[in-house]
């Protein structure tokens, strides 16, 4: 039942504007319309049917109720309708066949007889009309008598309403609003739950980023406390994988460009460094470098002069660049190169590995391109001895990730979990939910803490002084892969 409340609360949440803009687009069009339409009057005269017989009152109430139903259609006969057309010069008898309902009442000696026309006069004139040449035609000639109960002059249109109608034509826009939407969530591909990610790729998911806002998304890590705390969930996700079985060399990559795979691993980087780990970040996309922007460092030099030129480890150790943590360094990608896929393919790649495997650093985390666009991410993979998938919980379809599982299943390297990225999904937002709850509790008891002039000296409180790499939530360069 709350899969099925979680589920709904996102439809609504990502379809919000459709039903909005269907309700506003057909109630408004309709009103619209209903202003600028002619009014149209309903004059009503009502006939009653009175059947004299030889019997009883009931018998002569009875035939007369028998008899409306006949006396109706001869309402609208042409002996009937023939000689009103002689006081109207120009009307038809189709038009005026046009303006007339006949409705015989249920049960009642009734015949009631509307005639609509935008002139509220005329149409007073042709019910009363109608009606005596009725009297005159069915009295001398039939049993029944007919007694005519005039029509008076109409002052409210029948139609248009305005506001009755564009409440109409917002119902309208409301069922076909909801029936795109229901159209749309058939055919989408995208994933509903984390639960379904790791159905699909067989492997477990160790963090959940949430959606951040516009704001929130260009603050640094440090000051966004929902992000910061999904990236320690990643780090200790990494950690404890580690104890159960040693790796140092991570892959983060994505299925495709643009599902935030740079902005993680330079916060896995620089949060398992804040962690104590002595960390190398190296940006692995020789086609698109973007780790020297966040952390603004030099990329004149960097990975793929290492791959052209002979390997020599002192080139890493030179090019390899301090940051503002102590123990994060970052190997940039250097000038970017379209021939990466031939140089990740040189003899000079496994020596080079050979010597990560032995550098002195807790974790080298390589920040590779997308694994379906170009070769290199698979390439590189054959090197790895744990890989970390990023995935844009937003947007990325399913039949991708099977494809993903596919590339996995044939490089045989250990993926060692998804980071969902960009989540939206209601159900997983207890990390937002409860650094509410923690600042609200913060709230409260600085204001019973009187100000200090000292200053500060706990751990957490030094904190807040370090300068983490600019954080975007998703790396706008990598809109620039789909073109490739």
């Amino acid at each position: 039942m709350q899969n099925n409340v979680s589920y709904f609360m996102l439809v609504a949440k990502r379809w919000w504007w459709l039903v909005i803009l269907g309700i506003v687009i057909c109630g408004g069009s309709t009103y619209v319309i209903s202003k600028k339409t002619h009014s149209v009057y309903r004059a009503t005269a009502t006939l009653i049917i009175n059947f004299q017989t030889s019997g009883s009152s009931y018998d002569s109430i009875t035939a007369s109720v028998e008899a409306v139903p006949t006396y109706a259609q001869l309402l609208t006969s042409p002996p009937v309708l023939q000689p009103i057309l002689a006081l109207h010069p120009g009307m038809t008898l189709k038009d005026l066949e046009a303006m007339i309902t006949v409705t015989p009442k249920p049960n009642s000696q009734l015949i009631e007889l509307d005639v609509e026309n935008a002139n509220p006069k005329l149409a007073m004139n042709l019910a009363n009309e109608i009606s005596d040449q009725f009297v005159q035609y069915v009295n001398p000639q039939l049993t029944a008598s007919v007694v005519p109960v005039y029509a008076v002059l109409p002052t409210d249109p029948v139609r248009p309403k305005p506001l009755q109608d564009g409440g109409t034509g917002a119902l309208v826009g409301l069922g076909l609003a909801l029936a795109l939407i229901f159209l749309f969530e058939w055919i989408d591909d995208r994933l509903g739950s984390p639960e379904e990610v790791q159905d699909l790729l067989g492997t477990e998911t160790l963090a959940i980023i949430p959606h951040l806002s516009r704001r929130q998304g260009l603050k640094r890590a440090e000051g966004s406390p929902v992000l910061a705390e999904a990236c320690r969930i990643l780090c200790a996700s990494l950690n404890t994988a580690q104890i159960i079985r040693p790796f140092k060399l991570v892959m983060v990559t994505s299925a495709l460009a643009g599902e935030g795979k740079s902005t993680v691993a330079a916060n896995l980087a620089s949060f398992l460094a804040l962690a104590g780990k002595r960390v190398l970040l190296v940006d692995a996309d020789l086609r698109r470098p973007v780790q020297n922007r966040h952390f603004q460092l030099d990329n004149s030099h960097g990975f793929s002069d290492i791959l052209m030129k002979a390997f020599a480890q002192h080139r890493i150790a030179l090019l390899s660049q301090v940051t503002d943590i102590p123990t994060l360094r970052v190997l940039t990608a250097g000038i970017a190169s379209s021939s990466s896929a031939e140089l990740l393919q040189s003899p000079l790649v496994s020596q080079l590995f050979d010597y990560f495997n032995k550098a002195p650093f807790d974790y080298i985390v390589f920040d590779t391109p997308p694994l379906l666009p170009v070769a290199d991410a698979q390439l590189l993979s054959s090197y790895m001895q744990a890989i970390v998938l990023v995935v844009d919980a937003s947007k990325t379809p399913r039949k991708v990730l099977l494809r993903v599982k596919g590339v996995f299943n044939r490089t045989q390297t250990m993926l060692l979990g998804v980071a969902l990225n960009n989540s939206r999904w209601p159900e997983y937002g207890y990390i937002r939910d409860y650094q509410r709850r923690l600042g609200q509790s913060k709230n409260k008891t600085n204001k019973k803490i009187k100000p200090s002039l000292q200053e500060p000296s706990t751990a957490d409180e030094l904190d807040t002084t370090i300068v983490l790499p600019r954080d975007t939530q998703r790396e706008p360069e990598d809109e620039d892969v789909r073109e490739q």
